[in-house]
């Protein structure tokens, strides 16, 4: 097996994304809650191939998957996803999508687009 282009040449991560994402800001609490319904941590950026949140726990970075929704209050929008953790500080704690179904992904399409139009108003 051959190294992939970006494993022979490694780029600055933001130059190497598959998709856009989409900056929510803090005031607008959009809620990750976890299996049982409690709150995760209130969502910060949102892409078609998973998001960053300020997590209410500190995640370890062990590839694990995690049950969430994500819940968008002004359009009671409400997404469950499957995601792996792939970043984790004290801070931030981002995910990536896994096997995301077409409604879901419609879902966050349309949370994406409503925060896409307000980054670039």
């Amino acid at each position: 097996m051959r190294p992939t282009q970006e494993a022979q040449n490694p780029q600055n991560p933001e130059e190497r994304r598959r998709f856009e994402r989409v900056d929510i800001a803090h005031q607008s609490q959009v809620l990750v809650m976890d299996a049982k319904g409690e709150q995760a941590g209130v969502l910060r950026q949102l892409a078609r191939g998973g998001f960053m949140m300020e997590p209410e726990r500190l995640y370890n970075e062990d590839g694990k998957i995690y049950t969430f929704t994500i819940h968008e209050p002004t359009e009671d929008i409400r997404v469950r996803v499957t995601a792996r953790l792939r970043f984790a500080d004290q801070q931030y704690a981002g995910f990536e999508f896994v096997d995301l179904d077409p409604e879901a992904a419609v879902e966050i399409g349309h949370i994406i687009g409503k925060y896409y139009e307000h980054t670039k108003a």
